[in-house]
């Protein structure tokens, strides 16, 4: 018998952790292990293509995530056409009394499920009694004036509102890719950047410099189609302190925590060298 926290989680934000941390407190009085399930890819990515929805968590970012909060394991269920078909007794019986045996379920305020997302938490508590578990509803988590919600995150993330979105997320927002050649004119201003190639299916903040992490190295990373030198395509460029050495063909992960500024045009290559210098010198005090 198991103890359950259900949701897509993506982000794993404040309210996230929230009924991840009262389901591992749940299992720890009963002596029992707790398990997260969580959904790939994201449903509304099959119910609503169109609508192109981009991820705050891929889903190794979000299990490593909801490891790191305790979880005894992440149970990925595959959203297929199938599941999506499914009534919200059927993924009941199925997913959870069947698969999980759960004993008790804890899921967020505004949790949805089954075809059509037919299901709400009413009717999933309604089925804990048909089938003999417990569920508990997490209210809704609020910083400030914003909801904590993952529709927020990715609102505040794309316009700009860097600061407060990781205040919802509490942690910093992870970017992770392969680094790939670029055309060499970090190097040539004395900044060399690793290039990432981003998922297609990451949000990507809104352009600009931020403060991050890649390992134990601070770094400064560009986002942007730099205008400076005639905009292209959207680039992830990241400049590691204190790092001598070749990245190229190696994935790397970079834990963006501040934003520095907006992406700029500068007159000129040398102008543009001088922001970059004060950039690095302000991510060195962070």
């Amino acid at each position: 018998m198991s103890i359950v926290a259900l949701g897509t989680f993506d982000g794993v934000h404040l309210g996230h952790q929230k009924v991840i941390n009262e389901a591992i407190t749940s299992a720890k009085k009963l002596k029992t292990i707790c398990l997260a399930m969580t959904f790939a890819p994201h449903p509304q990515q099959v119910i609503a293509p169109e609508r192109g929805l981009k991820l705050l968590t891929d889903i190794k970012e979000r299990k490593i995530l909801l490891c790191q909060l305790g979880v005894a394991k992440v149970v990925v269920m595959k959203f297929s056409r199938h599941l999506r078909r499914l009534s919200a007794a059927a993924f009941v019986k199925r997913c959870l009394v069947d698969r999980l045996g759960v004993r008790q379920v804890f899921v967020g305020f505004d949790f949805a499920f089954g075809q059509a997302r037919g299901g709400d938490v009413a009717s999933l508590k309604h089925l804990g009694q048909k089938y003999g578990f417990q569920v508990h509803v997490v209210p809704a988590v609020k910083v400030g004036h914003y909801p904590v919600k993952s529709s927020v995150i990715r609102q505040l993330i794309s316009q700009g509102g860097f600061t407060q979105a990781i205040k919802l997320l509490g942690h910093p927002y992870q970017l992770s890719g392969k680094v790939v050649r670029g055309a060499g004119r970090g190097t040539k201003l004395g900044f060399p950047t690793a290039n990432m190639r981003i998922s297609p299916d990451k949000l990507l903040p809104a352009p600009g410099v931020y403060a991050g992490l890649a390992g134990d190295k601070k770094c400064a990373v560009n986002i942007g189609r730099r205008p400076t030198f005639g905009a292209g395509q959207t680039l992830v460029e990241a400049h590691l302190l204190d790092f001598h050495g070749s990245l190229r063909g190696k994935k790397i992960t970079v834990a963006l925590f501040k934003r520095l500024r907006a992406e700029k045009q500068f007159a000129d290559a040398a102008q543009l060298k001088k922001q970059i210098s004060r950039d690095i010198n302000r991510v060195k005090l962070l």
